[in-house]
């Protein structure tokens, strides 16, 4: 009895479907500016920042030289957590997390602008790529901080352990195990964002071959979308 009484204590508190839609929508979102700065941007991850290390390194193992925006991607990320944070500090906890989606969104419409400027499409180097990548990089930052300031749940950029999290909900479920609302609340977490991210990159890339750099224009709307939604 006691044993269940610390298992129950231990389970995950339900999100509200406020949030789960959040997840949802934000999982989109990444997955639009994800294969949309790849494809367009000259290969460079920009919501998927841990990849570019893969890149770098693989640049370093060829003996190239890799291109800026892979090497300015984590600093930029890091240093735009960092103003997150402190813009959120300083707004506090009724106010921050609204501004964090909002100058989100704005980093966004800045993309699409810059985007539109130079044309980026198909270029793979230059000062046309490397301004609205960091802008974009940014923009998944000030993302990144919302999701662990105002969410504490899940994750929108980074697929992998959400992957694993539904793999393991779906097997528990399967088999009925006694932690059974346990597995279903981490289900219902772990599976909108595998689905939205999948989905926006798929739109991504059809949409970016079909109006070039007006695709940057979905992640932009639905960003106004999620500060609807909070």
């Amino acid at each position: 009895m006691l044993a269940q009484a610390e298992r129950l204590a231990h389970e995950p508190a339900p999100l509200p479907a406020r949030d789960i839609t959040l997840l949802l929508v934000l999982s989109v979102v990444a997955g639009l500016v994800d294969v949309t700065g790849f494809l367009s941007l000259g290969n460079i991850f920009t919501a998927h920042i841990t990849g570019n290390l893969v890149l770098l390194a693989a640049h370093v193992a060829n003996g190239g030289s890799p291109p800026a925006a892979q090497l300015w991607s984590i600093p930029v990320f890091a240093a735009a957590v960092a103003l997150a944070w402190l813009l959120a500090h300083r707004a506090g906890p009724a106010v921050g997390a609204k501004a964090l989606l909002l100058v989100q969104s704005l980093l966004l419409f800045l993309v699409l602008g810059l985007a539109l400027r130079g044309d980026t499409r198909g270029v793979h180097a230059g000062a046309n790529v490397f301004a609205p990548a960091m802008v974009a990089v940014a923009a998944m930052a000030f993302q990144n901080a919302f999701m662990r300031l105002a969410i504490h749940e899940g994750a929108t950029t980074v697929m992998t352990g959400n992957v694993a999290g539904s793999v393991i909900a779906a097997l528990a479920l399967a088999w009925s195990a006694p932690t059974r609302a346990e597995a279903e609340e981490k289900l219902r977490q772990t599976l909108p964002p595998v689905i939205g991210f999948f989905g926006g990159c798929v739109l991504g890339a059809a949409t970016l071959a079909q109006v070039g750099p007006w695709a940057w224009m979905l992640p932009a709307l639905l960003s106004l979308f999620a500060i609807s939604r909070r």
